[in-house]
């Protein structure tokens, strides 16, 4: 049999309708106020609730209200002893399902309670679904966050495995690419570029010779100095690197194309591969050049021993205003 719910804070009104309700055979549950019938509701499973609109603690709109909220899958039928089109008109836009004038008129409770006990089914369904359709939505929320975790993961040690292929044919510590990295995000941060920039450039800079993957062994490993038509071939690797990394979506990526194109242009506009001068050099560019030079000044190289520190910042003080940004000193 169903089980109704009487919320009245009037004892007497209340005692009267729980009464006729268990002589026509309902279970019956009762509350004092909406409060009172929110927490039952959230333990005890019930059909139909009769809902008194006036009580202390919290009234029957709220009420109400409250138990649409969390698909309680209950028919709400209103008992007022109110005229208010006012009020009426709220209980309905609460989620009301129908409306009773108090004092109750027993035979028609009778009849309203089989109707809405039809509806019920409704409610029940639909609570159902929501359901079903809730938890889908979490399993795949928990999919989609493992996925991301995972494709994170990936493209952390893409970038990494990337970095390093050029420089397993060049350097033979493969920490150029790091060490250039570090360094690039350092003179970011003291230039005063945002958190994220300096991010995207730390990450960024170690693509910047990717291009060398495109230069001839003989030319990229000669232990000697090259000659024009070797360098010219050298050259190259900048433009390679940007047709390889150009294109993406990834921010890091489209800042890595354009340090690998731009890295070594100088200030008075000697570099290559386009000539850029001054401040037409992108700030990504200006910044690995200092890098990448520094890095290769302190390193062994196939043509040459590493130089002391004091050396590298003293060439770079040197270059400054010809090679690279004075106001960077």
């Amino acid at each position: 049999m169903a089980r109704i719910m009487v919320v009245d804070d009037e004892v007497s009104s209340r005692s009267f309708i729980v009464k006729y309700l268990k002589y026509l055979g309902y279970g019956v549950v009762e509350a004092a106020n909406g409060k009172e019938a929110l927490d039952k509701l959230e333990k005890i499973p019930v059909d139909v609730v009769l809902m008194d609109i006036s009580m202390p603690v919290m009234d029957g709109i709220e009420a109400t209200r409250e138990i649409r909220e969390r698909n309680y899958p209950v028919v709400v039928l209103m008992l007022t002893a109110l005229t208010d089109e006012k009020a009426m008109d709220e209980a309905a836009g609460a989620g009301a399902d129908d409306l009773l004038t108090k004092p109750v008129n027993l035979k028609e409770l009778e009849t309203r309670l089989k109707l809405a006990l039809k509806v019920v089914n409704f409610y029940k369904s639909k609570r159902y679904f929501q359901m079903v359709i809730f938890e889908d939505l979490r399993q795949l929320n928990e999919t989609v966050k493992e996925l991301q975790q995972r494709n994170e993961q990936l493209i952390m040690e893409l970038f990494t495995k990337l970095q390093l292929i050029s420089e397993y044919r060049d350097d033979e510590t493969h920490e150029h690419t790091l060490r250039v990295g570090w360094l690039a995000g350092q003179l970011a941060e003291k230039l005063g570029l945002s958190a994220v920039d300096v991010a995207e450039i730390e990450f960024a800079a170690p693509f910047h010779d990717i291009g060398k993957i495109g230069i001839p062994d003989r030319i990229l490993l000669k232990p000697a100095k090259l000659d024009d038509e070797e360098w010219e071939i050298m050259k190259k690797h900048t433009t390679i690197g940007y047709e390889i990394l150009s294109g993406s979506s990834s921010s890091i990526l489209e800042k890595a194309a354009t340090i690998a194109l731009t890295h070594h242009e100088r200030w008075d506009g000697s570099g290559y591969p386009e000539g850029l001068s001054e401040n037409d050099i992108p700030l990504e560019g200006q910044i690995i050049a200092v890098a990448d030079s520094f890095d290769a000044i302190v390193s062994k190289r196939p043509y040459k021993d590493a130089l002391p520190l004091d050396y590298a910042f003293e060439d770079i003080e040197k270059k400054a205003g010809s090679w690279y940004n004075p106001e960077g000193r």
